[in-house]
């Protein structure tokens, strides 16, 4: 991991932050260009400005930003119960590999932990770096089928139904 350079502020985003979320998503989404059968993902459309301040005014989005207040990751969680779930996690191409989306992750669970939050989950693609490998790293764990919420189940279904190859999805959660 390289450590930037510039520090990064780690904080709950506000409806300005909205129009700069788009941009990041798709930055990030390009690292799908190098995944063999996924490249299409690179391409596809991203959450609007609209819709990225319906989840800020939520209240369950973090971003990071540099010194002169350059938006460069973003996280989007939800509520369930006991449980928050993620959503979506990006950092811009050129910021990654430099442990922003780590602190992103730790912000989220250090307000789960105030919260007594039981758990986060999310669903991702199996066997990346980037997605299922990452995840581990910061004490996910990859769930079986029989261990999933009906929630989670729910969720991956809709994934499918929307185009996402099934077999490479899988459900993960961090207990807390």
């Amino acid at each position: 991991m390289t450590v930037d350079p510039s520090p990064i502020r780690y904080r709950k985003a506000v409806a300005e932050d909205a129009v700069h979320l788009p941009a990041i998503e798709r930055s990030a989404g390009s690292a799908f260009l190098q995944v063999p059968g996924l490249e299409w993902i690179a391409s596809e459309d991203v959450l609007s400005a609209e819709a990225q301040l319906n989840w800020i005014r939520r209240g369950l989005v973090w971003v990071a930003e540099t010194a002169d207040q350059e938006r460069v990751g973003f996280l989007t969680a939800e509520q369930f119960d006991q449980e928050y779930h993620i959503w979506e996690l990006s950092v811009h191409q050129e910021h990654q590999k430099r442990g922003i989306g780590r602190a992103l992750l730790e912000a989220l669970t250090d307000q789960a932990r105030r919260e007594t939050i039981a758990a986060i989950t999310l669903t991702t693609f199996r066997h990346l770096p980037f997605n299922e490998e990452f995840y581990g790293t910061m004490g996910y764990r990859t769930l079986e089928e029989s261990q999933q919420s009906e929630r989670l189940k729910a969720t991956l279904a809709a994934e499918k139904a929307s185009g996402l190859p099934i077999e490479r999805r899988c459900a993960m959660q961090l207990s807390l």
